[in-house]
């Protein structure tokens, strides 16, 4: 039986919250400038942390003998060992980050941060094998303490200091403090142990996320790469603020929706008939969703930046509708790697992050050409496209779906988010002539896209019927 749903759920939410809270704090105590800073500084130190990612936490969970105090050793000790890597790393590049981000006050503040890896690699991973028994309570305890007491330290700190070394802190106490609580909280000694059985199974477990580990971080983070290093940390403060307003609630709503989905189309591998109605559902409702996502974020980003941020934060229009689109793009994924990997084709989800690489050169040469954080979006938005394309590509290979359908909503979604991007140029621009063209492309576009995804909408909404009358019946 399950035990700490309820509590998982909640620690998910709350360190969502925590980082957004914490860049609000720092936005309105230190400005744009200083926000740029620290998020250079976080952009490092997730760089090195994703690239050395081990899956030591999920292969106690998954391994057979995750559970026993050999395999528990081993992952201390590797865990431990990436710590020091990950601080060294910090301390012994902190020059040439520097040097990237034409920000020299950084190296002193990147060698401070190593203090956070280390602290880190000595957690009690116990909490997480907890999860073996489907005892989720340990961890949840452990990340809701942390994330309170991180945002606490990192408002103190903004408070005090007035610049971008106040994350250093926050960061610093939350890894402190979860691995205090970590190992308060195990049933078990702390130790380290090696056994060479063990390691050779555990090396096969982690070699393969050390490519997508680097695939990921550059799919994912490489925008903001580029923004700091060619625009400055003004701009990448600015551009970091409003793509966190997209940013989380894009991350909660793809989990749920790949967690959603992700069995019944497991479950329907052998059936090609059902495996493609599970799949039309998924695909339906992501694309509805993304373009849900890009019409309100256009909409109401730019009225609660400035309430969040400040006034320093504000930005065109525009703007927001493009990081909009980009974040649309990211959860348009969910679609064809939730399916490629309900039928175990993992090779489809390497090959899609490997896709979205080619937003890097794009920015980049739009970039330099045109240097203006509008040209990286676009970069990276063709990234995301790439990606999306290549993924239904190699499923339509391996799956019973149709994939001129599958284009077809691709097509439509892209439509839709033109047609919201023309918008906010118009309203930029105060282009009212183009109103009238707008108005009829937008009535244009819901048509079409009501007509291709009427069962998705009837199906969505037949159950967010049922849901309510069970709300209304409790």
């Amino acid at each position: 039986m399950r035990k700490g749903t309820k509590i998982f759920l909640t620690s998910s939410v709350v360190a969502q919250a925590s980082a957004l809270v914490r860049y609000v704090i720092l936005a309105r105590l230190l400005g744009p400038q200083e926000l740029g800073l620290a998020a250079m500084l976080i952009l490092t130190a997730q760089f090195f942390d994703t690239i050395s990612d081990t899956g030591s936490d999920r292969f106690i969970v998954q391994d057979p003998d995750g559970a026993s105090p050999k395999v528990l050793g081993l992952v201390h000790l590797v865990l431990a060992g990436r710590g020091m890597l990950i601080a060294l790393a910090l301390v012994l590049t902190s020059g040439l980050a520097a040097t990237i981000y034409k920000s020299p006050e950084l190296q002193p503040s990147l060698w401070a941060l190593a203090l956070a890896p280390l602290i880190a690699g000595f957690s009690h991973l116990d909490v997480r094998s907890a999860q073996r028994e489907e005892d989720f309570r340990p961890e949840s305890i452990a990340t809701i303490i942390a994330e309170l007491v991180s945002s606490i330290g990192t408002a103190v700190a903004a408070f005090v200091t007035r610049d971008h070394t106040a994350i250093i802190y926050g960061l610093v106490l939350r890894a402190a403090t979860w691995v205090a609580v970590s190992h308060l909280a195990a049933r078990t000694p702390y130790r380290w142990a090696y056994s060479r059985e063990n390691a050779t199974r555990f090396s096969h477990f982690a070699a393969p996320l050390f490519l997508n580990g680097l695939l990921l971080y550059f799919g994912s983070q490489g925008d903001r790469l580029i923004v700091g290093s060619g625009l400055g940390p003004e701009a990448l403060g600015h551009y970091s603020a409003i793509l966190l307003l997209a940013y989380y609630p894009a991350s909660m709503v793809s989990r749920f929706v790949g967690g959603l989905h992700m069995p019944l189309l497991a479950s329907a591998r052998a059936d090609p008939a059902r495996f493609d109605r599970e799949e039309q559902k998924l695909a339906g409702r992501t694309v509805l969703i993304s373009l849900a996502m890009v019409a309100g974020f256009s909409l109401f980003g730019p009225i609660f930046t400035p309430l969040l941020y400040g006034k320093d934060f504000s930005q065109p229009l525009q703007i927001f509708a493009m990081l909009a689109i980009l974040q649309a793009g990211r959860l348009l994924r969910v679609w064809p790697t939730t399916a490629a990997v309900s039928l175990g084709k993992s090779s489809i989800v390497l090959l899609h992050n490997l896709a979205r690489i080619s937003a890097l050169p794009v920015a980049l040469l739009l970039n330099h050409y045109v240097p203006s954080l509008e040209s990286i979006i676009c970069g990276f938005i063709f990234g995301e496209i790439a990606a999306v394309l290549v993924a239904l590509a190699l499923l339509s290979r391996d799956a019973p779906i149709s994939i001129k359908r599958d284009l077809m909503r691709v097509g439509l979604c892209g439509a839709g988010c033109l047609v919201v991007l023309g918008w906010s140029w118009a309203l930029q621009r105060h282009w009212l002539a183009l109103t009238p063209g707008l108005a009829l492309a937008t009535v244009a576009t819901a048509f079409a896209i009501w007509r291709h995804e009427a069962r998705v909408i009837g199906d969505s909404i037949r159950l967010l019927k049922a849901k309510t009358s069970a709300l209304y019946r409790r």
